[in-house]
């Protein structure tokens, strides 16, 4: 079964990143949450954070066009899933540009 409306229109405040070991393997974790404001249908605004991959960690604040899929947590809930951000009004970028030393060819 697909999705067929896999897109929303969100506002991101902040990112924010967790990490530590985990108990059970040993091995290390680290996780990144979008600070989102969710207006319901009554006008009321909302603070919740939904989880980014990796890829999309130096998000900029602001508004997105943001694309989900659906996923599985560890705890086998099934959650919505960051899969691709698209600016939405502004023109701001994504992410930080990478740093010109780190890229430059040598």
């Amino acid at each position: 079964m697909s999705a067929i409306d896999n897109k929303h229109l969100i506002d991101i405040l902040a990112i924010n990143q967790s990490s530590g070991v985990s108990i059970k393997s040993g091995k290390a974790w680290e996780m990144f949450r979008a600070q989102c404001v969710v207006s319901g249908p009554d006008n009321s605004t909302k603070i919740g954070e939904l989880l980014l991959p990796r890829d999309l960690k130096e998000t900029i604040p602001g508004r997105y066009l943001a694309e989900f899929e659906l996923d599985v947590s560890f705890d086998r809930l099934v959650v919505p899933r960051i899969t691709a951000l698209h600016p939405h009004g502004s023109g701001k970028p994504v992410a930080k540009p990478a740093d010109a030393s780190k890229t430059a060819a040598t």
